[in-house]
């Protein structure tokens, strides 16, 4: 199959890609340049064949992350000039945690495996990492790219190894590839001293609500959330600092934080603030 025919076909199933020049793991075009698309990165067929027309020499390059649903985990080689092996270390990871599913895999030319996987979503970014899960393992996630099959360069053509689809990434390996809240400090107050069963139980049934929040609710649901636990935080049965880390958690599983569109983080700790300032006007708890 030609690049550009490949390219294509990637395009309708659903995958932004872009021109590779020979030998590189960049593009031809800028974000710059693309109304704000990194890369340049497209699903439009007369875009697509405007590239590969313009480079008939390049690459398909294909972003990583939630942009296109995937993420690739790729074993490097000391034959492709690395310093480790990754296979074995990926083996060792199998060994500790279980073995990864069946699922898409394409080889470079210096030998190196690209397994693909589906991206978790709901509002979880995956790290790009290399060396991170392991020696020679790296990670393609969000804000990633891969070159792909049948990218040719001067030591011969990426290939696909199979025709599996593309499987779910196993828990264990989220969790090992996730990006985790950066540690903070809260800007609302000092935490407070000890908590109770009883707060416990209500932040427990506040943050399983908030995290099933659906689209065009979850504002709403965290602003009344806060609320609720600030409540419990002045009438000394919650810690504080504990509160506004687990809604901040809930945010990120219900999307909430990733949602840019709608202000993202800074919306979110506006909202816990707001909430807050009303809760601890008002008292409540079993002291």
């Amino acid at each position: 199959m030609m690049t550009i025919d490949a390219a294509l076909h990637y395009a309708a199933r659903g995958l932004a890609v872009f021109p590779v020049p020979p030998g590189s793991k960049k593009s031809h075009k800028s974000e710059k340049h693309s109304n704000g698309r990194k890369w340049g990165m497209t699903r439009d067929a007369e875009e697509i064949r405007r590239d590969f027309t313009q480079w008939p020499d390049a690459g398909i390059g294909i972003p990583t992350g939630a942009v296109n649903n995937i993420v690739v985990v790729e074993t490097d080689t000391k034959a492709g000039g690395h310093k480790h092996d990754g296979e074995p270390a990926l083996r060792e990871l199998e060994t500790r945690h279980g073995p990864l599913p069946e699922t898409s895999q394409a080889i470079s030319p210096s030998g190196s495996v690209h397994r693909y996987f589906q991206h978790p979503g709901d509002g979880i970014k995956i790290k790009s990492s290399q060396s991170e899960l392991g020696p020679g393992i790296d990670v393609k996630g969000d804000g990633g790219m891969v070159v792909a099959p049948p990218t040719v360069r001067h030591d011969g053509a990426y290939r696909w190894l199979n025709r599996n689809i593309i499987a779910p990434m196993p828990a264990w390996l989220i969790e090992l590839t996730q990006e985790k809240p950066r540690p903070y400090r809260s800007p609302i107050y000092v935490a407070s001293i000890g908590g109770s069963r009883y707060g416990q139980i209500a932040l427990r049934a506040e943050i399983d609500a908030l995290r099933s929040a659906i689209d065009g609710g979850r504002n709403a649901a965290l602003n009344l959330a806060s609320f609720n636990l600030h409540q419990l935080v002045a009438g000394g049965d919650l810690d504080a600092v504990e509160v506004e880390r687990e809604l901040i958690r809930a945010c990120e599983i219900n999307g909430l934080m990733a949602d840019r569109e709608n202000g993202g983080p800074q919306r979110v700790l506006a909202t816990i603030k707001s909430g807050a300032r009303a809760g601890l006007q008002h008292p409540r708890g079993l002291r």
